[in-house]
């Protein structure tokens, strides 16, 4: 995912809000409330450890926590974030089948009259612009169903 790194952050504790920016360019202001914050920060930092992946949190007793940089994007339900999960979900629940009932890649390339680096391709979650039809054909092919559920968001 593009959004992996952060760029920079910032917080107020007037507006109880953590502004952040993504490498990507992408940009999110989270309340204090939605991360279980209470008390107001005296410090934010991104985490060069675990290069840029995590911004550290000084709370103002001296507590000191991390945010990884999916929690942001989770929260507020970011529609690439959100994408890359289902993708890598269901591309796992694929791999899983594959394995247990011993299927090889070929076999599918075969089956579905395609080449083995396509399948490499639409089984590597970092890919995200995939052909909704040879998914569908595979998940048929290890007899899984899709279960497609759109709900009013919260």
């Amino acid at each position: 995912m593009r959004s992996s790194t952060f760029k920079s952050a910032k917080f107020s504790n007037k507006k109880k809000q953590i502004d952040i920016s993504y490498t990507s360019r992408k940009t999110v202001s989270i309340h204090y409330g939605h991360l279980g914050i209470k008390q107001n920060i005296k410090k934010l930092w991104i985490d060069k450890e675990t290069r840029g992946k995590s911004i550290g949190i000084m709370l103002a007793d001296g507590t000191i926590d991390y945010m990884p940089y999916d929690q942001p994007l989770d929260i507020i339900k970011d529609p690439e974030y959100m994408l890359q999960n289902h993708i890598e979900h269901i591309i796992a629940q694929i791999e899983e089948e594959l394995e247990k009932k011993k299927i090889s890649k070929k076999y599918l390339a075969q089956q579905l009259v395609t080449s083995d680096n396509q399948i490499q391709r639409l089984l590597n979650p970092n890919i995200l612009n995939k052909n909704l039809t040879q998914l569908y054909k595979v998940a048929s092919l290890l007899k899984l169903e899709f279960e497609i559920c759109l709900k009013s968001a919260a």
